[in-house]
């Protein structure tokens, strides 16, 4: 790996992706092991390549940053993209803060919990996924249920 403070040598890098391209499939599956410490098995030659660039460039230049890896660990779980975890910092809000509503003449109860917001048995990642079941249409959330100013985007509360 690198010294501290030193930057990578972009142009060993570019070299030992070149040189993938002039490899054997012999050597191809030589270097993968030797990168993944695994066999790579029957992989077609061009995907060879660009895994083991990606690879070396993971090396020299360090991989993912812990929020992509945390990212990817959510969309693995849950692949239609919904996220299962709100930030707390976003909401300043406390956990068991209740929140109320009366739209349109109902009146309409949100509980704030560590993964998100609670209504009616349904978590949600945020307030404007909660305002959104409730009306029908997309709204700010924090605005909806009166907690601050939100920027205008058009559209009537009521």
């Amino acid at each position: 790996m690198n010294e501290i403070g030193k930057k990578p040598d972009n142009r060993g890098v570019v070299r030992q992706i070149n040189d993938l391209q002039r490899m054997s499939m012999v050597d191809l599956r030589k270097k993968w092991t030797d990168l993944f410490g695994t066999y790579p098995g029957r992989l077609g030659r061009q995907y060879l390549i660009r895994r083991l660039a990606y690879r070396i460039q993971e090396i020299i230049h360090g991989g993912l940053s812990r929020e992509a890896k945390q990212r990817l660990s959510e969309l693995a779980a849950n692949p239609d993209g919904e996220r299962k975890t709100i930030k707390r910092e976003a909401t300043n809000l406390q956990i068991g803060t209740r929140l109320l509503r009366d739209w349109h003449g109902e009146r309409y109860e949100v509980i704030v919990d560590r993964d998100g917001f609670t209504y009616k048995g349904k978590t949600y990642r945020s307030l404007s996924a909660v305002a959104r079941a409730v009306t029908g249409t997309h709204r700010g959330g924090r605005r909806f249920f009166g907690l601050g100013p939100a920027e205008k985007r058009g559209g009537n509360d009521e």
